[in-house]
């Protein structure tokens, strides 16, 4: 489990441990002794609103970057221009500078493997869905 979800899972509980850290740690060094259903009660009413919104947000928490290298590296996109070593390549309706090692035609499909600043740098796959080689 990545420290993110640990931290969004504590975020969502801290409601529940802080009430339970006053409900029996703070309250009785006061003289305040309250009735455990009162407890129960708050605690499943704060649980519930939890299961609410870990339904409502979790997907944000766990979705992977939606922006960034991250994001493109491993996409298939077509060659706009020639490439050779530079060019332009559509990827997602979005046009980007590419570079390359291997020569590429327009039209040709490519994979993105790196990015280095605005550069994507792409190699040509074949008709048979081989990455980096070329007939």
């Amino acid at each position: 489990m990545r420290w993110i979800h640990v931290t969004a899972i504590f975020a969502i509980l801290s409601d529940e441990i802080i009430f339970t850290v006053a409900y029996f740690g703070v309250l009785p060094l006061f003289g305040i002794h309250l009735p455990l259903s009162l407890y129960v009660g708050i605690i499943a009413v704060l649980v519930g609103k939890d299961l609410i919104v870990v339904k409502l947000i979790w997907n944000v928490v766990i979705r992977p970057p939606q922006m960034g290298k991250e994001t493109l590296i491993g996409k298939v996109g077509t060659a706009y221009t020639d490439i050779d070593p530079h060019g332009t390549v559509k990827i997602e309706n979005e046009l980007w500078k590419a570079e390359t090692t291997n020569p590429v035609k327009r039209g040709e499909k490519v994979v993105v493997r790196s990015m280095n600043g605005l550069f994507l740098h792409v190699e040509p796959i074949n008709n048979e869905g081989n990455e980096g080689t070329r007939k």
